[in-house]
């Protein structure tokens, strides 16, 4: 397995105020409505799909 060269972090993290729940049901809708897949977006990424075969030579 490859070793990965991943970034370090240094110094401290922003502190993060927890949710409400009201604020948590606005984040939860939110990305329900911004990234939930319905049939025309299914059609969509079908047609933009390839179908042609990828190979590296």
């Amino acid at each position: 397995m490859e070793k990965l060269d991943l970034p370090v972090f240094k110094g401290d993290f922003p502190a993060r105020k927890p949710l409400s729940m009201d604020d948590y049901l606005k984040f939860v809708i939110f990305n329900l409505r911004h990234t939930f897949k319905n049939r025309l977006s299914k059609k969509k990424r079908k047609a933009h799909m390839i179908n042609v075969p990828f190979v590296i030579r």
